[in-house]
């Protein structure tokens, strides 16, 4: 049977899209760094203190205390850092503020690091179900929109956070002090925001280490992370690459 023009158009962009999906897929396959199983990872977690607990209402207290006394600055610097981008820690990395250094190849490895945590941390917010904290107390005016309906525990931007920084301070032990100091900074905006309680946070520091000590235990993501290291110490000006941990 002959094929037409437009049958012979139709074929050839079939065969252009199978193509492309198997070369995602490879490449996908190539930078798999995590193998997937989310139980022994929701494991490292203790239960969050009950809704009705008094330990939640010491929490809830302090964000309350702290909702009270946030000033315009504080919110707008927690609205900025409400995106989850390795580039909210450049300043941390020494860059100067409003940089904008050309890093495809970390920004290239930090997305894939996000989009391999994120099903672990998804894993034991659905195991514990944790509330808001202002659908716990009608007090709380969160700052930031669009949080509604989502789980509190662990907090999924704390282990962002410190995901980044510990990573990046692999490549950049010489950024280690600022870059926690950014971590936490990155985290507590949360608390500033009336969105996350303190231990959502601390589950999250407690997340984020067992997650890069996954990372870094992958051949794939240590090959990666060995290219990224160069290009970002290259764009820093800093001298040679330090020994891989």
């Amino acid at each position: 049977m002959k094929f037409t023009a437009p049958r012979w158009a139709a074929a050839i962009a079939t065969v252009i899209a199978i193509a492309g999906s198997t070369h995602w897929w490879l490449q996908r396959e190539r930078h798999t760094y995590l193998p997937g199983v989310t139980t022994d990872f929701v494991a490292i977690f203790p239960p969050p203190p009950p809704a009705d607990s008094a330990a939640t209402r010491a929490e809830l207290d302090d964000l309350l205390t702290l909702q009270s006394k946030r000033t315009d600055a504080e919110v707008n610097a927690a609205r900025r850092d409400r995106k989850t981008e390795v580039e909210r820690f450049y300043g941390a990395l020494g860059f100067a503020p409003g940089a904008d250094p050309d890093l495809p190849l970390l920004l290239g490895l930090a997305e894939r690091v996000e989009d391999e945590i994120r099903p672990y941390v998804r894993a034991a917010k659905d195991r514990f179900r944790r509330l808001r904290p202002y659908e716990i107390e009608e007090r709380m005016k969160p700052c930031i929109a669009n949080v509604r309906g989502d789980l509190s525990y662990p907090s999924g931007h704390a282990s962002f956070g410190y995901v980044m920084a510990y990573l990046l301070e692999e490549l950049v032990p010489e950024r280690e002090a600022e870059l926690m100091a950014r971590a936490d900074e990155f985290a507590r905006q949360r608390m500033v925001c009336g969105v996350h309680f303190k231990s959502d946070l601390e589950a999250g520091r407690r997340g984020a280490q067992w997650l890069v000590q996954a990372l870094l235990a992958s051949e794939a993501y240590r090959a990666d992370a060995q290219s990224a290291r160069t290009e970002l110490r290259t764009a820093l000006k800093l001298p040679g690459v330090p020994r891989q941990h």
